[in-house]
């Protein structure tokens, strides 16, 4: 029993070990959502229907305690980078952004958070 409470305390501190030093603290929170815009149709225009763009507008906010620069946020349209970029956020701060354009090969286009990159002060 006496072991038993031991490797229960030995784990308690390791995780709490990792969880407070060892793991990567979270830097930027980033919600976005696609937007999709159809362009208008012309009579006289040889396409069969119209094309449908599509780009991610959303917020980034900076959760840690330092300013980030150089921001990059990259998502994954239909397989196509489209990117973002901010020159600043200081500490808590919150800004709009929005990714450009990228053609959609369907109404229902696939998108994701690929990655976000930055640089720290």
């Amino acid at each position: 029993m006496k072991m038993f409470l031991v490797f229960i305390i030995v784990v308690i501190a390791g995780y709490l070990l990792y969880d407070n030093f060892i793991k990567e603290k979270e830097v930027l929170e980033v919600k976005g959502n696609l937007v999709k815009v159809k362009e208008a149709v012309d009579i006289d225009a040889p396409a069969i229907q119209p094309r449908t763009w599509g780009h991610i507008e959303g917020k980034v906010k900076n959760v840690s305690e330092s300013d980030v620069e150089n921001i990059e946020i990259i998502y994954k349209i239909n397989g196509k980078e489209s990117i973002a970029r901010l020159t600043k956020l200081s500490a808590g701060e919150e800004s709009n952004f929005k990714t450009e354009k990228v053609m959609l090969n369907s109404y229902e286009a696939s998108h994701f958070l690929e990655k976000v990159t930055f640089d720290t002060k």
